[in-house]
């Protein structure tokens, strides 16, 4: 059986990363306070201040944030209007006018240092999961697309390779400038492989818009360096200075980037030739159209059998009403095929089998 388990943010939650709605307030209650002099947290501060009438310097548990989604797509549509806020301009800097396109890129970096932060080495669920897996041998059978920035499922699998008992290695479906480059550099992947796809960008990934590549920066979130040493984040190939490549969760998604389009394309291909598609700790937010149009793509043409369906987004705290909103939005789009259970990723991790068993 080919399996394709898709990683959502409630994955990532399970190893005590924040989810959307917790962005702004670890960051502003843990991180801001230590960098309050820099540039970019300044201008958070006056914008979050301007636009939404929010002391950020505050009592951060008292404030009621917009969430990260709320704000990137106020801004993503003034971008595609070409139209401004007061103070905030469409496109130039100057004295009295900050761009639009500058807080949006303090957003997003925002979002990588919060969840850089956050306990980023505990990957335990993840690495249990795989696992599991591999002693069902259903592991190289197995795809993972991950909506997540994080790189937990990232280094629960590369990890695992071992040249002599498991020579298994981990394939993003791109080639990266520092593949091979020395002995203890990022090695390109040969068969056997496992697959992630990470259709929304990495915090490992560094993207030079100049000459047109990435570079990996195995085990950690390289996007760092692009705050705390830029010299760190040059391009390999021309040493121009590199960006992140980090889809925020907006309906106005720009999916032009030649390596993310890569990516789509490779999970769409995955997901034609699964039989089973595991949804985990996701929970199908309408935001996310550009998943549900590539789900929708395979749905309607498939050589193969349909494509069955197993959701896994419970935790112990998930109100009743949620879940029922959640499993509506599932079967109004994928049909009453969808297996929607009551278990968490954690649970899954300890028992992958129980539950791909429920697709039978």
């Amino acid at each position: 059986m080919n399996i394709t388990i898709f990683l959502g943010a409630g994955a990532s939650a399970a190893e005590n990363l924040p989810i959307q709605n917790e962005l702004f307030s670890q960051y502003f209650k843990y991180i801001l306070p230590k960098n309050k002099d820099t540039r970019m947290n300044k201008e958070l501060t006056k914008f979050f201040k301007d636009l939404f009438f929010i002391d950020v310097t505050s009592d951060v548990d008292s404030i009621n944030f917009p969430t990260f989604e709320e704000v990137l797509g106020v801004l993503d549509l003034a971008e595609q209007k070409r139209e401004s806020f007061k103070n905030y301009k469409s496109e130039s800097y100057n004295d009295n006018n900050t761009s639009i396109s500058y807080i949006r890129q303090s957003l997003i970096m925002l979002t990588a240092y919060t969840l850089n932060n956050a306990n980023s080495r505990s990957n335990s669920y993840h690495k249990l999961l795989l696992e599991n897996l591999g002693k069902q041998n259903m592991l190289q059978n197995t795809t993972f697309i991950s909506a997540n920035y994080d790189i937990h499922i990232d280094n629960a699998i590369a990890s695992l390779y071992d040249a002599n008992k498991f020579p298994v290695m981990l394939n993003y479906g791109i080639d990266f400038t520092n593949f091979n480059m020395s002995k203890n550099s990022w090695q390109k992947p040969i068969e056997p492989m496992i697959n992630l796809y990470k259709i929304h960008g990495s915090l490992n990934w560094l993207y030079c818009p100049i000459c047109n590549s990435i570079t990996i920066t195995p085990y950690e979130g390289g996007v760092m360096r692009i705050i705390e040493n830029i010299k760190q984040a040059k391009c390999l190939n021309c040493g121009e200075l590199t960006i992140p490549i980090i889809v925020p969760p907006t309906y106005f998604k720009n999916m032009s980037n030649v390596f993310l389009s890569t990516v789509w394309n490779k999970s769409e291909r995955a997901l034609r030739e699964s039989d089973l598609l595991i949804f985990c700790g996701y929970s199908f937010p309408e935001a996310d159209m550009h998943i549900k149009y590539l789900l929708k793509r395979v749905q309607t043409s498939r050589l193969k059998e349909k494509l069955k369906v197993i959701v896994v987004n419970n935790h112990a705290k998930k109100r009743n009403s949620l879940r029922e909103k959640e499993k509506n939005r599932y079967e109004r789009f994928l049909g009453k095929g969808v297996v929607y259970t009551e278990y968490s990723f954690e649970e899954f991790a300890k028992n992958p089998k129980k539950i791909i068993d429920l697709a039978k």
